[in-house]
């Protein structure tokens, strides 16, 4: 099922990270950053002043080229690695384990990993497993067995029709609701059905490729299986149409069309909502949020103008293509070339072991998180992290209070927002309760198909209940973090607390030009262009004044306006769905400085590697995000991820920054000479006159 997240509530430091990495021939022992300025990865050829990006990573990206099975590799890739190879003991053990007790924790991530890694049965089996399901789409015969059939996959997994979940209210936080939007397509975003640029047609015509293929594997002739393909584009391309694009997407208020259920049966009268609840197993929807209600009505309208033998002939594509990677090595190879060559450059699909870890984590995330953390977890990273996030937390409280831009009224109420947050670290106080779902040693997609409908079925049991605020988005062994504007939360997983972005054994300034502008970065979230419309109880409300609210706007138009500037391979970086995460990079590095200041007032640094604690801050920052991609990879990005190109979050942000002038000038430090400084001057590639450069907090 594609839940609907209209109002994007887990904010991420990054997305799009590869699980998996090759580990022979690259640097994976995060220790290696341990108590280091990381000398021996600077390029000392290339002027700071010009970019500090490769000043800082240079010889890291020139050593470090990309695994053949990977899209990309950088310092999130390094840090990944590692964990993916506990993750792999702890696997490998629970899936030798055929004693561990039925139903416990080790008994179902270790019979998945099992499963995932048969592969004799997996060949054997081909796409049998899947039998059952295309004789129920082929028994199709009306409208109501269209919807009974279309729901059942919805439940299961595959992503036909159009998305659904259960949510928070945006704007009532404590309840939750049943919300409905557009889904059921193929290519990842709207560009890739109606542009004509000679990349999107290109990727079209791959794309039919890579459908009759499918169909070939379900047993069509060649010239039948193209046919079909045809018809499977044709009828995304419509629905395509009538969708948001990813920049539309970030306007949430329009997406927050809130009605009873009998209205939005009115505007979509073929669609059978009563047999769709049905298999859903709802007991009752009196209210619905649609995310795109001219998406609801074209597909509605569709369910009539589209024969029925298409539409069986799209739920059959969508079954099989959602579950390929699941199944024998011919589909999964098929799948990969499709989603891994062509649109990511990957040269060759990654070792089954390596996929087996990433299904299970990302699968049984939850429970594979609990062995994570009973063997690896730390502490003594979770008190000095908890530390640094009271004091990035005062920190932008000082900030708050110095900006001149903003009113004593909207000050008040983003410090109440502030002194409401919610932290999580590490892993869940509450464990997720399992014990529903059944994993057995049959066929990874059957077990897929159970995952898939346990958590659906979980969420849907939500509806009429309190808000669960201890419910976690991330599992522990996760690189990432994020915000919540709903839960006004911030979540920061334990696989984050570890080198490069920190250790306990490091100066202060590396740990702040790392985790603390993490930090910093979730909790900007909440102040970005969406998480600045939900206050501090995570409800949807307008809680600036009007000249605050154009003030701030006024603020991000400069940023939009320099990341439209950057261009990667003649394309160039959509400022307008990346505003929020370069807001959140911009202010968490500011914030984080300032938390740093307050910190050297009571524990000073001196220099190391002829670097200030300021210069060391903001070589920290450079180093998480070096990282080399591949151009088909970096374009989808470009095309669809709300983050900029990781060398515009590194130079982008430090570019706006006097602190980060100041920290380098020379003649800031002409009285320290084994301090490494440079001027940034009018011309130079990190100068921003100041009539353009961004301030925001």
């Amino acid at each position: 099922m594609k839940k609907v997240n209209f109002y994007g509530p887990a904010i991420c430091l990054t997305l799009g990270l590869a699980m998996l990495g090759t580990s022979c021939k690259h640097e994976t022992d995060a220790e290696k950053y341990k108590g280091e300025v990381g000398l021996v990865n600077f390029d000392t050829t290339a002027k700071p002043q010009q970019d500090f990006y490769q000043y800082v990573n240079g010889s890291w990206l020139k050593n470090n080229p990309i695994p053949a099975s990977e899209a990309a590799w950088g310092s999130f890739n390094v840090l990944n690695d590692s964990i993916v190879a506990r993750l792999r003991k702890l696997l490998e053990t629970a899936g030798a384990n055929k004693q561990a007790a039925a139903g416990s924790t080790e008994q179902k991530v270790g019979d998945l990993f099992f499963c995932m890694m048969d592969s004799v049965d997996l060949n054997k089996n081909g796409i049998t497993p899947l039998n059952d399901e295309l004789g129920k789409i082929n028994a199709i015969s009306d409208n109501k067995s269209l919807w009974a059939e279309a729901a059942r996959l919805m439940k299961i997994g595959p992503d036909v029709m159009f998305g659904a979940g259960v949510e928070q209210d945006a704007k009532i936080s404590s309840k939750e609701v049943f919300t409905i939007g557009q889904g059921g397509m193929t290519l990842p975003s709207k560009d890739y059905y109606i542009e004509d640029a000679p990349m999107y047609k290109m990727l079209r015509g791959k794309f039919l490729e890579y459908a009759t293929n499918i169909f070939v594997q379900m047993g069509e002739s060649a010239d039948a299986a193209a046919k079909d393909a045809q018809k499977v584009l044709d009828i995304e391309t419509q629905m395509a149409h009538s969708s948001m694009s990813r920049i539309e997407q970030r306007d949430i208020t329009a997406q927050y069309n809130k009605m009873p259920m009998t209205e939005l049966a009115k505007v979509t009268p073929n669609i059978d909502w009563a047999t769709i609840y049905d298999v859903f197993g709802a007991k009752s929807i009196d209210t619905v949020i649609v995310a795109q209600p001219l998406f609801m009505k074209e597909l509605s309208d569709m369910t009539k103008s589209v024969s029925m033998d298409d539409w069986k002939t799209y739920m059959r594509f969508h079954l099989v293509s959602s579950e390929a990677s699941k199944l024998s090595d011919t589909l999964s190879k098929i799948s990969f070339n499709f989603w891994g060559k062509t649109f990511q450059g990957i040269k060759e699909q990654q070792p089954r072991w390596k996929r087996s870890v990433e299904g299970t984590s990302r699968s049984l995330g939850d429970l594979l998180g609990q062995l994570y953390v009973a063997k690896y977890f730390s502490p003594e990273a979770k008190a000095k992290v908890n530390e640094m996030v009271t004091n990035v937390i005062a920190a932008y409280k000082q900030r708050i209070n110095q900006v001149a831009w903003m009113s004593p009224e909207t000050k008040k109420y983003a410090i109440a927002k502030l002194d409401k947050i919610t932290l999580k670290l590490c892993y869940p106080d509450k464990w997720k309760d399992f014990s529903a779902l059944e994993i057995k040693r049959d066929a990874w997609v059957l077990n897929s198909f159970r995952i898939n409908e346990f958590e659906f079925n979980f969420d849907m049991n939500k509806l009429g209940k309190p808000v669960d605020r201890t419910e976690w988005g991330m599992s522990p062994q996760t690189v990432n973090a994020y915000y919540n504007p709903s839960m006004n939360e911030i979540v920061f997983p334990a696989a984050i607390m570890q080198p490069p972005f920190f250790d306990p054994n490091r100066d202060d300034a590396m740990n702040y030009g790392g985790m603390g502008a993490v930090i910093g970065h979730e909790l900007t979230h909440g102040f970005d262009d969406e998480g600045c419309q939900f206050d501090a109880e995570g409800n949807m409300h307008k809680w600036w004044t009007n000249q605050d609210s154009a003030q701030f706007h006024n603020k991000l138009q400069v940023l939009i306006k320099q990341f439209n500037g950057y261009t990667v391979d003649s394309m160039n970086v959509k400022g307008e769905l990346t505003i929020g995460e370069n807001t959140a990079d911009f202010g968490g590095l500011t914030i984080a400085y300032t938390a740093l200041q307050n910190d050297l007032k009571e524990h000073p640094e001196g220099v190391v590697d002829g670097f200030t604690p300021e210069q060391r801050f903001f070589i920290a920052w450079a180093q998480a995000w070096r990282e080399n991609i591949r151009p088909n990879y970096q374009r989808q990005l470009i095309n669809t991820n709300p983050h900029s190109p990781t060398i515009f979050r590194a130079n982008g942000p430090l570019s706006n920054m006097p602190e980060f002038y100041k920290a380098f000038s020379v003649s800031s430090n002409e009285h320290n000479p084994e301090v490494k400084s440079f001027e940034i001057k009018p011309g130079d590639g990190m100068y921003r006159a100041d009539s353009v450069r961004a301030s925001i907090w």
